[in-house]
C-alpha cells in the first residue's frame, strides 16, 4: 500500500487495517490520517491492492462516505428556556452561570442522528417536562417566556420558538 517497511509503521498499518475491517462503516467514521492516507483513501487503496473492480466498490464507498459524513457532522440541537429577569436580579458572571444551569435543557448526543421530526418530538417532551419541573419559573429569573431550539446545520442556524402558553395550558398549576 506504499508504506515504509519499518516495524513501527507496519504495526500501525496493521492496527488501522484491523479497525477498517472490524467496522461496519469501514473506519470512515474515524477522522484518521496516518500521514499517507485519509480514511476513504485508505479504504480505496485497500480495494485496489485486493484487486477489486472500481465500478463495483466505488458506488458502495460513496454511499458509506455519505453516511459517515452525516454521522461525523451531525450536531445536537440546543434547547433553552427564554426568560425574563426579575427586578431584584444583580447581573454577574456567577449569577448568569447559575441561571444558565436551569434554563438549558440537555439532550442525549444520539438525538443528532435522528430525523428532524423525531428530534422535534423528543424536544417537545423535554420542554414539557422542564416546564413542569420548573413550574414556569427559573430561580433568579422569574418567568419562562418560552423556549428556543437552535439547529445548526453547518451553513446557518435555524431557530424554532415555542410559546410558554402552550405548556402552561398543559400544566395543572
Amino acid at each position: 500500500m506504499g508504506y515504509h517497511n519499518h516495524p513501527k509503521t507496519q504495526d500501525e498499518t496493521l492496527k488501522r487495517l484491523q479497525t477498517v475491517l472490524s467496522s461496519s462503516a469501514l473506519g470512515l467514521t474515524n477522522k484518521t490520517y496516518d500521514f499517507k492516507y485519509a480514511s476513504s483513501e485508505f479504504v480505496e487503496k485497500l480495494c485496489m491492492v485486493l484487486g477489486s473492480d472500481t465500478a463495483v466498490y466505488r458506488p458502495l464507498l460513496t454511499d458509506l462516505e455519505h453516511d459517515a459524513s452525516h454521522l461525523l457532522n451531525a450536531i445536537t440541537p440546543i434547547v433553552y428556556a427564554d426568560i425574563t429577569f426579575n427586578e431584584h436580579f444583580r447581573p454577574s458572571f456567577n449569577s448568569y452561570m447559575a441561571v444558565d444551569r436551569f434554563k438549558r435543557i440537555s439532550l442525549d448526543s444520539k438525538v443528532k442522528l435522528f430525523t428532524r421530526q423525531k428530534q422535534l418530538d423528543i424536544i417537545s417532551e423535554r420542554i414539557t417536562a422542564h416546564h413542569k419541573i420548573m413550574q414556569g419559573k427559573i430561580p433568579f429569573a422569574e418567568v419562562i417566556k418560552g423556549y428556543r431550539v437552535v439547529f445548526n446545520n453547518g451553513c446557518d442556524d435555524e431557530e424554532l420558538r415555542y410559546s410558554a402558553a402552550k405548556y402552561i395550558a398543559q400544566d395543572p398549576l
